[in-house]
């Protein structure tokens, strides 16, 4: 997916939106580097936003023509008013290109995903890549019966000491017909299919019961699942989220919920009654992809979150932009004038880490540390990790903090 928007937050919001659908995504400012991208890649869909500083967006859409890119989707983003964006549909029916939809800003991030979301699912395939499989209620149902979810688990570390403090739960679909299915296709079926509270039980009570052996081991250590908005409507949840703890014989202390800013202010009321009784059984409460939506300020004043996740769009690129850097330690210092901890997502180099240690936040995850992993390779993996940070990646966490003693796996 190609973002050409001259709005760093707009571009970013965009960017990352695309890239949870399963885009690959180019994000660009200005006209000229639009053209260079559009003359020498393909792509599988386009936003633009109208207004390019000097340059305009129906240059762009002139060019597109001129390149042949009539089939490609576009979606149009812009601030002007309605009149101007109809006038820009006439525009692109008459250069004949494929004007999916005209968005107006500031973006409503639903919207932003339906626009971007049948392409998403529907866009070809490279030669030699399987097609999607065909998924309906039906079979998502009887994958839930059948056990073909399962769980991976992204390790969390201490950015000030290298120690691995605990992991991020993450959903997995593997159907014996087709193999591994993107959760960028099934997480949003589920939604729209009404089956995510289902989903997410399943996946709360397979992460608690598949990691338990090292939480026990080792005090202090947590792991996080993320909830579905439908299931922060219901009130019973607490008792639900209890009542798996008790099964699979895990402390609440162990326990983050991550929840989408968009998701908690979309009902506050509801989600601060449901919030609050989770966090006064001792049920950590994370705040997901801060700094994405709208409501960031707001959610942070009224709900009762313990920790912040610095999205990694942010966190990714702050070791090469300034602009990041500094969204990044505001919400460094947002976090800790409400008295909670930070991760940052998506760490993926050692410059940026060095960036992020030094801005002050406490825990990351990313490829620079690990990728998802089964349950098997966790323990193995956690004792790899400690050998080699006490050995030649000791000097990504000197001086400023000294190594842990091992986990005990």
């Amino acid at each position: 997916m190609l973002v050409v928007d001259d709005d760093v937050v707009q571009r970013t919001v965009i960017g990352m939106t695309g890239a949870k659908l399963g885009y690959d995504t180019v994000t660009v400012s200005t006209f000229e580097d639009a053209s260079a991208q559009l003359r020498t890649k393909s792509f599988d869909i386009m936003t633009l936003d109208l207004s390019l500083g000097e340059r305009d967006g129906v240059e762009l859409l002139r060019l597109l023509a001129e390149l042949k890119l009539n089939a490609m989707p576009v979606v149009i983003i812009s601030g002007c008013d309605e009149r101007i964006l109809n006038a820009t549909r006439r525009v692109g029916q008459a250069l004949k290109l494929s004007l999916t939809r005209c968005l107006t800003k500031p973006l409503e991030l639903d919207k932003l995903r339906e626009a971007l979301l049948l392409p998403a699912h529907g866009r070809s395939n490279p030669a030699g890549e399987a097609a999607s499989p065909a998924i309906d209620r039906e079979r998502i149902l009887a994958a839930l019966s059948r056990n073909e979810f399962f769980v991976e688990f992204q390790p969390k570390v201490e950015l000030q000491t290298g120690r691995v403090v605990g992991v991020e739960a993450l959903a997995r679909w593997h159907m014996p017909e087709f193999g591994m299915v993107s959760p960028a296709l099934f997480i949003p079926l589920a939604e729209q299919l009404g089956l995510m509270p289902d989903l997410t039980c399943r996946i709360l009570s397979l992460a608690v019961g598949d990691i338990r052996r090292v939480v026990n081991k080792n005090p202090g250590f947590t792991v996080a699942v993320n909830i579905s908005g439908s299931l922060l409507n219901d009130l019973l949840l607490p008792e639900r989220i209890e009542s798996a703890l008790n099964e699979h014989g895990v402390a609440p202390q162990a326990l983050i919920v991550e929840v989408t800013e968009s998701v908690a202010m979309s009902d506050v009321e509801r989600a601060m009654d449901i919030l609050l009784r989770l966090r006064i059984k001792g049920i950590g409460a994370s705040i997901d992809d801060f700094g994405t939506g709208f409501s960031s300020l707001a959610a942070l004043a009224r709900l009762p979150f313990s920790e912040l996740k610095i999205d990694q769009s942010f966190a990714r690129n702050c070791d090469r932009d300034q602009d990041m850097i500094k969204i990044v330690q505001a919400s460094i210092g947002l976090a800790r004038a409400f008295g909670m901890t930070v991760v940052a997502e998506g760490i993926d180099n050692p410059h940026a880490l060095a960036k992020l240690r030094a801005a002050g936040c406490d825990t990351g995850q990313g490829y620079l540390f690990a990728p998802s992993l089964k349950i098997e390779r966790v323990a193995r993996w956690m004792v790899r990790w400690h050998d080699d940070i006490t050995g030649h990646r000791s000097a990504m966490f000197l001086p400023t903090g000294q190594i842990s003693p091992p986990i005990a796996c």
